[in-house]
């Protein structure tokens, strides 16, 4: 018989899960995730603390405010209407024309600084090195052609 207590618990627990839906919206944090449950989500209650419900929403279980189950106080109700106020797009104006300003031409590109890596101090290196040796060398003049 004592062993079909805990059984027994085992099999009585999630029926006696009760069901409530969200008054706010609420930030789910399981153990390694966090949902964003807006208001009028359902969710199972797992257990109650004080403060903190634990609760199962899609197969993830954590925890959220117990507040968020009350009904929003009025300055928060106050505080959502002035960020709802906020996102909502002002009226559009009258387009004023602003007289026509040409551009101004391209500016030059700035001179490049010397390289800072050493594969750019190599290449500038070897960038020497051809311009040095096409400078000695010498080119011969067909005379006949001329």
């Amino acid at each position: 018989m004592k062993r079909l207590i805990p059984l027994l618990l085992l099999v009585v627990s999630p029926l006696l899960a009760e069901k409530v839906t969200l008054k706010q919206n609420a930030i789910l944090k399981g153990e390694r995730t966090l949902i964003t449950l807006k208001a009028g989500t359902v969710v199972e209650v797992v257990s109650r603390d004080r403060f903190e419900l634990t609760v199962k929403y899609n197969n993830v279980t954590g925890t959220i405010p117990a507040a968020k189950l009350e009904e929003p106080t009025e300055a928060a109700k106050a505080a959502e209407a002035k960020a709802a106020a906020k996102k909502a797009p002002e009226p559009a104006k009258a387009p004023v024309k602003a007289p026509a300003v040409t551009p101004p031409p391209p500016a030059e590109p700035a001179p490049v600084a010397g390289a800072q890596t050493n594969y750019g101090k190599a290449v500038r290196r070897a960038k020497a090195n051809a311009a040095a040796n096409e400078a000695n060398l010498v080119k011969p003049v067909d005379e006949v052609a001329k």
